[in-house]
């Protein structure tokens, strides 16, 4: 997925996006959405608050204009989702060995690690390439350190280049294949992701240190019923809190690309 310019230029602390994750609470839709951004536009205020809030006319324009063009980027993420089976297709065709989340009770879907293994597969082949190490499967934190400070990762993340100590790239993988309709795991996922994005945008600030921050969703079930959690997602990325979103079979034609450039740098 590509950051739009016209928002991706906006710094990743702006006012604005605070003021996209507080319509995105209220979860508005048809009439009630264009009652609230009508009175919003016309008091230059944020409706139905005890205490006047003002927003300038020119947020509230880019407001609009953001609800039109992420929900069009929602519906080309929506098309990208893959099925379990292509996955493993995938998987298949290119002789990447899959292992699978098991839990206790076997009456529930044993979900494969598709993603996972196309992700570490790809770079793996590419960091090779590249006479650069990788860690695909990270046992504790990423840690990077320089003369302005010292940050260390919230939580162990899914994959670093080239290694934990002062990696230039961190991945996430949030793949989920059951056939339920998903749950408050995947709105976890969000936070979990906008946490990571977050301390590392604050740590470069201070440290001058670049790292791309990079994650990747797939699971057309789950996703499709998780909508609003995708859809943050992509507030993330477009803020600049997420270097780069990929989305299910984006992994196939874009992942290879990208990895090789960050291998490179």
């Amino acid at each position: 997925m590509t950051r739009v310019d016209r928002y991706s230029k906006l710094q990743w602390d702006h006012d604005f996006w605070s003021l996209v994750r507080y319509f995105r609470s209220l979860r508005l839709a048809g009439v009630k959405l264009t009652q609230w951004l009508d009175i919003l536009r016309s008091d230059a205020c944020l409706p139905a608050q005890i205490k006047k809030f003002p927003v300038d006319t020119e947020l509230v324009d880019l407001l609009i204009d953001y609800i039109h063009d992420s929900s069009e980027l929602l519906n080309n993420s929506l098309l990208a989702l893959r099925t379990e089976e292509e996955a493993l297709a995938f998987c298949k065709k290119k002789k990447f060995a899959v292992g699978s989340t098991t839990t206790r009770n076997l009456s529930h879907h044993q979900s494969s690690k598709a993603l996972i293994a196309t992700v570490s597969g790809i770079a793996r082949k590419a960091c090779a390439e590249a006479g650069i190490g990788v860690d695909l499967d990270p046992q504790r934190r990423a840690i990077w350190f320089s003369g302005q400070g010292l940050h260390v990762s919230a939580r162990n993340l899914d994959g670093a280049i080239p290694s934990l100590e002062n990696p230039t790239a961190v991945w996430e993988i949030k793949e989920y294949w059951g056939k339920t309709s998903g749950g408050s795991k995947m709105s976890d996922a969000v936070y979990e992701c906008q946490l990571v994005g977050l301390e590392l945008r604050m740590f470069e600030s201070k440290s001058g240190v670049s790292i791309d921050h990079i994650v990747f969703v797939d699971g057309k079930d789950q996703w499709n019923c998780r909508k609003s959690d995708l859809l943050r997602f992509i507030d993330l990325h477009q803020q600049g809190l997420i270097d780069h979103l990929i989305i299910g079979r984006e992994v196939e034609n874009e992942w290879p690309i990208l990895v090789k450039a960050v291998a490179s740098k």
